[in-house]
């Protein structure tokens, strides 16, 4: 009886995180998608179906980068004038803030706009690869 409850208990937990991770994954901040991973993995102790899932991603999700972000020219130009765009909607949001709501979209979109420029064009990996050349060459 107590293995059960215990059991019921991880699986609640489990689709709680998810559910939290869905509502609150528009906001900043660390939410969404590792809320939502940790539920899958408490779900995957004791459900088959969330174990093949979760392998599944583990297994296939670095594939998911690259089809958002093909390397074509023109999808990047796009993904460019995107973010040039979401930034003029932050700079009007941040300058005409009249609610609280206002404020908590332009940093959410600030957010969205960081990571777009970040992995168009692989910058976040040519970041990577020179600070972490510079750091082990001692220089910085």
């Amino acid at each position: 009886m107590n293995a059960r409850l215990k059991r019921i208990g991880i699986d609640i937990g489990g689709y709680f995180l998810i559910f939290l991770g869905i509502t609150t994954g528009w906001l900043p901040g660390p939410g969404g998608i590792p809320l939502i991973l940790g539920g899958l993995a408490l779900l995957s102790l004791h459900n088959e179906w969330a174990k093949r899932l979760r392998e599944w991603l583990i297994s296939h999700g670095a594939n998911f980068i690259v089809y958002l972000f093909p390397q074509n020219r023109y999808i990047q130009i796009l993904y460019d004038i995107v973010d040039a765009l979401i930034l003029a909607v932050v700079a009007w949001l941040a300058w005409n803030h009249a609610a609280y709501w206002q404020i908590g979209l332009a940093t959410a979109l600030f957010v969205f706009m960081l990571l777009i420029l970040a992995m168009n064009r692989d910058r976040l990996t040519r970041l990577k690869r020179h600070y972490g050349k510079r750091g082990r060459n001692g220089q910085g």
